[in-house]
């Protein structure tokens, strides 16, 4: 690794333009304390939300040459360690010439792929640092293990609805106004439909063609499994990750998997099974839902749920668009944007008992109940009972049901559209 290879990627940052980009609802600090790092699922939008952070510098009057951008997946540096990055920071003094009259801004994206690179931030150097970077490398521990508390993260997702809307020219103001206006609302619906079905991944949204849509999930999806899945079995990495996604939304167990793996003549232990399931965890691809209960054993011996990254990725596969499915997915997602504390419920001892999607819950007190159904009313005694029982056993006040689009109430449950939940 020289310093001429920096110079190379420092040089483009200096010549190219600014790209435009979109603003999202997640914003990052300017003039942090602490490094900020930036997390998530690739191509959910991290290096969008770097962009858009150093055009707010610049319009704040911030030299463009006092600031940095690079990647570290750029082609002339690889195999860098946490020592390298002295010559970044030699070669950007030399061909940028910052003022010293302002702060240094270093954005550094893919930093997973800089060995030991927390080493190399413990030296206290004199600048803004925001971090960021896909796959299991730079999950949340893997950070903090780093940098040992001197960061602060901010989680970026696909689109949320809301955002999916404004990307589209749709920005809803007053949500309430739609529930009074069929027209207006069916076009919601449209919108909410093609967002289940082909997920919230910004640079999909924004392609009109379905079948390049299509095109792009599949290239995502390729690029988890190379990148995150397959460092040390790659034959295993895709029939597992497939089987991740046809079964989304549903109870899960390491065995199920360990079992189907080794119907297709794979030779894999169970620990290999824990490690796959434990890289979709780190790398924001799999998120696990588990049991509500006050008893720790009682948690741990029941099955897991698990949700994915993004609906659009069922499609994309060419399995069958369950749109029931695809709301509780989308509902689980929207949890999580909203940093809520969430379970799910099951009825005590038996193998056929009632459910309910998801229990809201602070510092395990459970606060609210939610059940998502697409079906018509007439379906929706399954869901009520489901609710009045998790109701009795808990204590919980607070039940909603989520449909596709009824409004009102229920007895004491709530009857809430999904896209209006998801726009309130």
């Amino acid at each position: 690794m020289s310093e001429e290879d920096f110079k190379v990627a420092l040089g483009e940052w200096i010549s190219e333009e600014l790209p435009e980009v979109r603003k999202r609802d997640t914003t990052l600090p300017l003039e942090p304390r602490n490094i900020v790092a930036v997390l998530g699922p690739r191509r959910a939008g991290k290096t969008s939300l770097l962009y858009y952070t150093i055009s707010s510098y610049l319009k704040k009057g911030v030299p463009r040459r006092n600031i940095l951008y690079i990647d570290f997946e750029h082609p002339r540096l690889k195999n860098l360690k946490a020592e390298n990055l002295d010559s970044m920071l030699k070669s950007f003094y030399e061909l940028s010439k910052p003022d010293p009259a302002f702060p240094i801004y270093l954005f550094l994206d893919e930093i997973q792929n800089v060995s030991d690179y927390g080493k190399w931030f413990r030296k206290r150097v004199n600048a803004r640092f925001y971090i960021s970077g896909s796959s299991s490398k730079l999950s949340s521990m893997n950070v903090a293990e780093e940098l040992r508390g001197r960061s602060v993260e901010y989680l970026v997702y696909p689109l949320s609805f809301k955002e999916f809307l404004l990307f589209k020219g749709l920005g809803v103001q007053e949500p309430e106004l739609l529930l009074y206006n069929q027209r207006k609302r069916g076009v919601i619906l449209s919108a909410m439909r093609e967002y289940l079905r082909y997920g919230g991944y910004p640079a999909v949204v924004l392609e009109r063609d379905e079948r390049e849509k299509v095109r792009l999930l599949r290239s995502y999806f390729s690029s988890v499994v190379v990148r995150d899945f397959a460092y040390s079995n790659p034959a295993l990495a895709e029939p597992f990750v497939k089987f991740l996604v046809q079964n989304y939304a549903n109870p899960l167990s390491e065995n199920r998997i360990y079992h189907y793996l080794r119907s297709l003549g794979f030779k894999v232990g169970k620990e290999k099974v824990l490690e796959l399931f434990k890289t979709g965890i780190d790398s924001y691809f799999l998120f696990p839902l588990e049991l509500f209960a006050k008893s720790e054993r009682r948690r741990r011996l029941n099955l897991r749920k698990f949700y994915i990254v993004d609906t659009g990725y069922p499609t994309a596969l060419g399995y069958e668009f369950s749109i029931g499915k695809a709301m509780e997915n989308c509902v689980m997602l929207e949890l999580r944007r909203r940093e809520k504390e969430v379970f799910y419920w099951k009825e005590y001892g038996k193998t056929l008992g009632k459910e309910v999607d998801f229990v809201v819950s602070k510092n395990g007190n459970p606060q609210e109940l939610l059940q998502v159904t697409y079906t018509g009313e007439g379906m929706h005694l399954r869901e009520v009972s489901a609710l009045h029982a998790a109701k009795e056993e808990m204590g919980t006040k607070s039940l909603t049901l989520i449909t596709w689009d009824e409004y009102g109430e229920k007895e004491d449950i709530k009857l809430v559209p999904l896209w209006y939940w998801l726009l309130k």
